[in-house]
């Protein structure tokens, strides 16, 4: 069994192929469970950075499971956390407050496609 989000570049082709095969199926809402999430961080390089993100990452209460930074000759920071989350729908709220971090370019959930 494979359950893929609706946005998947995998759906399409399984619909025209295997359209029959296809179950739509729902996250119980009320379940205790909780999902990684991968975000990339580009921001500019600057003392204290790492710590400002760490914070507001644990601010909005979700455990990071793993932290890579690398820098560029530029002085950017390209930065990609994995973390636990237990709401899918509280990951926009966590965006934005990482957004608001001074420096930061952008900030997007990775997916693996």
């Amino acid at each position: 069994v494979s359950i893929h989000r609706t946005d998947c570049s995998n759906v399409a082709d399984l619909k025209f192929h295997q359209g029959d095969r296809l179950v739509k199926v729902s996250w119980d809402p009320h379940a205790k469970s909780t999902f990684l999430v991968n975000i990339q961080i580009e921001a500019l390089d600057r003392s204290r950075l790492l710590s400002d993100i760490t914070s507001t990452l644990s601010d909005q209460e979700v455990n990071i499971l793993h932290a890579a930074v690398n820098t560029t000759k530029d002085q950017v920071a390209f930065s990609r956390f994995t973390f636990e989350m237990a709401d899918a729908t509280h990951l926009d709220a966590v965006l934005d407050a990482v957004r608001r971090i001074e420096g930061v370019y952008d900030v997007y959930r990775i997916t693996n496609s």
